[in-house]
């Protein structure tokens, strides 16, 4: 599996995915790891690409087919809620999910009011290794994970007991017994190889009974590079034009892409549309026009190095 990274904005966290199965929420992230920092663009997912990102055996294609389309119900019902003093406000996350079964790919549209949680992130976001959450077995320890990386350079985080029943959505009849035996000693399992030293701590009152009113999670934190401000804040903020679109359209005019090769677009866009947007805003976006149509004439193999080396060879007149 790649090295893939989820980062999304903690009030995802908050989010409930109890009735999720293992797989499904392998997915669900899976396609969050690939989504951000795209805003509301509709994207296209090739399945198997898919499958090795969310650790699924490729020989069970009935079982995927199944967890697919449990996964396009449930998204449906996955709605966050954002409550303020004065005011109540309910969103989804995507506009677009779809399936194709036959031809084996998965398209997907984030909405508007939901963008940042993905992909306009501040100090305020989790990250973690998609390799490290997909192999963990237990929902309860994958939700886990999430909420104590999300404090991960703290190496500590409480939780008053209403909170954690919340979170966790379990049953109303767990009681501290029942919390050790589904939650605790799973999370503890299956948590300690990407956490050390990772302890549990349940807090009482110091009343008859002594019962529990919480649970204090303590491990060694994450050592960090310094946080950088706006890090992740969409840059330019100068209100700047960009024209992904129109690079996109003349690729595919001049026989540079396919339509439907997405993952070459994406290349392009991670490793090439920088350099044009740089040509657009030092000189115009006719340039780039004919830049690209007189690169497209030229013989090459691998279409990214070569454009790539173009336009920075090109981009140098303009400094």
């Amino acid at each position: 599996m790649r090295n893939e990274v989820v980062k999304h904005h903690n009030d995802l966290n908050s989010m409930i995915m109890r009735k999720w199965t293992s797989e499904e929420m392998n997915f669900f992230f899976s396609v969050l790891s690939k989504a951000r920092e795209h805003g509301t663009t509709r994207l296209y997912f090739d399945t198997y690409d898919l499958k090795e990102l969310s650790n699924f055996s490729k020989k069970h294609n009935q079982r995927w087919e199944d967890t697919m389309e449990n996964v396009a119900r449930k998204v449906t019902q996955l709605n966050y809620v954002e409550k303020t003093d004065y005011k109540i406000r309910a969103m989804t996350l995507f506009n677009w999910f779809e399936v194709d079964l036959k031809d084996k790919t998965v398209e997907i549209e984030l909405s508007n009011n939901f963008e940042y949680i993905l992909n306009r992130l501040s100090a305020n976001f989790t990250t973690y290794e998609l390799a490290e959450f997909t192999a963990i077995r237990s929902t309860y320890a994958k939700t886990m994970y999430r909420l104590l990386k999300q404090w991960r350079t703290i190496g500590k985080k409480e939780f008053k007991i209403e909170e954690f029943k919340v979170l966790l959505d379990m049953p109303k009849y767990y009681g501290p017994s029942e919390i050790d035996r589904a939650i605790i000693k799973p999370t503890l399992q299956e948590l300690s190889p990407f956490f050390k030293n990772l302890k549990v701590k349940k807090i009482k009152r110091n009343t008859r009974g002594n019962p529990v009113t919480g649970y204090l999670f303590t491990w060694q934190p994450e050592h960090t590079e310094p946080w950088l401000e706006n890090k992740y804040d969409e840059q330019p903020q100068n209100n700047t034009p960009t024209f992904d679109d129109k690079f996109t359209e003349w690729l595919i005019r001049y026989d540079v892409v396919s339509s439907n090769d997405q993952e070459l677009v994406e290349q392009f866009k991670l490793e090439v549309y920088p350099l044009y947007q740089q040509i657009a805003d030092r000189s115009t976006l006719d340039n780039v026009a004919k830049h690209i149509s007189y690169v497209a004439h030229k013989k090459y193999t691998h279409p990214v190095g070569y454009f790539k080396k173009a336009a920075k060879e090109y981009l140098d007149r303009f400094i």
